[in-house]
């Protein structure tokens, strides 16, 4: 069994039965172990209401399983596909400003700034349950100082600086 802690207010993203992928910076690049979340307990901490999950891993030694085995103390990261019940918007957290406010592209190509209500906050990813709709292009880099109606360039991936700037049509 491996015991995990996260703030209680992400229990309504896992249940019962929810596969948990385990991970460490101790291991080899690219190793890891399956485990299956067997039980959510509250308990109270220094830091307020935390949930502590028991995963269970078959074969914790690794006898049987290649994987790395699992030791007493070792520090893990545990990540899992959570029981979403709503539809969210997956933004990189880099995309998000202070406030929690995006900016987003209108059809014109101006900035606007939106105000968003999180479901979720990561180092890497962020859901967004509410003030974005699908489809709507938000700006996740490149912004100095932007400012609300500011006329913007949409630059795609493959793009580079100086293609950025050809729209078809234009004479130069």
């Amino acid at each position: 069994m491996v015991r995990a802690s996260l703030p209680g207010e992400w229990t309504e993203w896992l249940e019962a039965g929810t596969t948990v992928t385990l991970t460490s910076r101790g291991w080899p690049e690219g190793a890891k172990r399956e485990g299956t979340l067997v039980s959510m307990l509250p308990s109270l901490e220094e830091n307020g209401l935390q949930a502590q999950l028991l995963i269970a891993v078959n074969d914790p030694l690794a006898l049987e399983t290649d994987g790395p085995a699992l030791r007493l103390g070792d520090v893990l990261r545990a990540s899992f596909q959570p029981a979403v019940q709503e539809q969210l918007i997956s933004l990189p957290s880099a995309a998000l400003r202070p406030g929690d406010v995006t900016w987003r592209v209108d059809e014109e190509n101006r900035l606007r700034r939106t105000p968003v209500t999180l479901a979720y906050r990561g180092e890497d990813d962020a859901l967004i349950r509410d003030g974005l709709e699908t489809g709507q292009q938000v700006v996740t880099a490149g912004l100095a100082q932007p400012r609300e109606g500011q006329l913007v360039r949409i630059r795609r991936p493959n793009d580079t600086p100086a293609q950025a700037g050809n729209e078809p049509g234009d004479e130069s």
